[in-house]
């Protein structure tokens, strides 16, 4: 749905600050808040998802580590 400029009635498209017509200042444009909810979402299940893939790869090699140097030693 368009808006629309409330000093010239210039149709704007979505996100305008200031309209092209006439230079009224028309505040800061709408943020979707569903959208950034679904950002921080995502990062942190990618978060977590890339932790329990390598967790097991980074308990594996210090263990296989340990164990080298033991037998190293």
């Amino acid at each position: 749905m368009p808006d629309w400029c409330p000093k010239c009635n210039a149709m704007l498209t979505e996100g305008t600050r200031v309209c092209p017509r006439c230079g009224t200042s028309l505040g800061s444009p709408i943020i979707d808040e569903d959208a950034e909810l679904n950002r921080k979402t995502i990062i942190w299940y990618s978060v977590y998802t890339i932790g329990i893939a390598l967790g097991p790869i980074i308990i594996t090699l210090c263990i296989g580590l340990l164990c080298v140097f033991l037998y190293f030693r």
